[in-house]
């Protein structure tokens, strides 16, 4: 019985070890910047900002997203590098996403007016944690305020 016990120990072990990770949450977009705005494609950089649950650390992989405002399509993200997540902490992923004006026309009074717009964010994530990989899906929504005189003071 006792040559057993090593092995059913060590399996248990792993299968613990490997249990999947506890989803993100979503705290929301900050640091929004204009780079470029025109009547046709525009370039935004914002911070997305996450808490990760577990008692362990990542590396994120990849992103690809869609980030929808106010249910209508507003722009995707794509985050392609090794980003380590933190165990138990805040962290902010960079984000570069080009829009269409039309679209933030369709929204510009309740930006105007500083009221809250809601935010969809949907896609995957691929994370890793030493040899293993997984792809997570990603659903998020809040509703933020969209400051574009902040965001304006340092457009180029």
């Amino acid at each position: 019985m006792r040559k057993y016990l090593y092995p059913i120990l060590l399996l248990m072990f792993f299968v613990a070890a490997c249990s999947s990770p506890k989803d993100f949450e979503f705290k929301g977009l900050q640091e929004i910047k204009i780079d470029k705005i025109s009547m046709g494609k525009n370039k935004i950089q914002a911070k997305i900002k996450y808490y990760n649950p577990n008692n362990f650390s990542m590396v994120l992989k990849q992103i690809d997203c869609d980030i929808l405002m106010n249910n209508q399509a507003f722009t995707k993200v794509h985050l392609d590098t090794n980003f380590v997540i933190p165990a138990n902490a805040q962290f902010m992923v960079p984000a570069q996403m080009e829009f269409e004006m039309s679209v933030l026309v369709k929204n510009s009074m309740d930006i105007l007016f500083n009221k809250p717009i809601k935010l969809n964010i949907k896609g995957n994530a691929t994370l890793s944690k030493g040899f293993f990989t997984k792809t997570i899906p990603i659903a998020f929504e809040t509703t933020q305020k969209l400051n574009l005189g902040d965001a304006m003071k340092n457009l180029k």
